[in-house]
């Protein structure tokens, strides 16, 4: 983990990962005592140790064509534009709420800097981000293309 170069090694697991480590860095782990069953381990006439691990089959299912309609009656993103005067209706609307920028930022959970691009139309929100609005201020800016 520090990247000192040590003689010795000792195997810990740290979230899961097993990682080979300095004597330092083995207290921010646990000491790995078994190895899983179906590891297989050598000891070379050195004294070092080789792991093994089996590599596991991978299932691939068939692929499904995209569905046009949600499950909740939304057209789906695809089929999705934002309408060309987004930043005028998203700023009109924000103003008629009595809302600073920061008030919407802050309800939309996004930063204050992302909503001010979007209002000077130097940047166009995503589709999930043109929900929120459309949801906050009442407001429509997807439109079917």
């Amino acid at each position: 983990m520090c990247g000192k170069k040590a003689q010795r090694l000792t195997k810990i697991r740290i979230d899961g990962a097993i990682l080979s480590v300095c004597d330092d860095c083995s207290r921010f782990g646990t000491p790995v005592t078994s190895l899983r069953a179906h590891d297989t381990k050598k000891v070379d006439f050195q004294g070092q140790v080789t792991l093994q691990v089996k590599e596991r089959p991978v299932i691939i299912g068939k692929a499904r064509s995209p569905q046009k309609i949600r499950r909740d009656g939304r057209k789906a993103d695809e089929e999705l534009e934002i309408v060309p005067d987004y930043f005028q209706i998203i700023k009109d609307a924000r103003e008629k709420m009595s809302l600073t920028q920061e008030e919407l930022a802050l309800k939309m959970m996004e930063k204050k800097h992302v909503l001010a691009n979007i209002e000077r139309g130097d940047l166009k929100p995503d589709i999930r981000t043109a929900r929120k609005l459309e949801k906050l201020l009442k407001i429509t800016l997807l439109e079917e293309f």
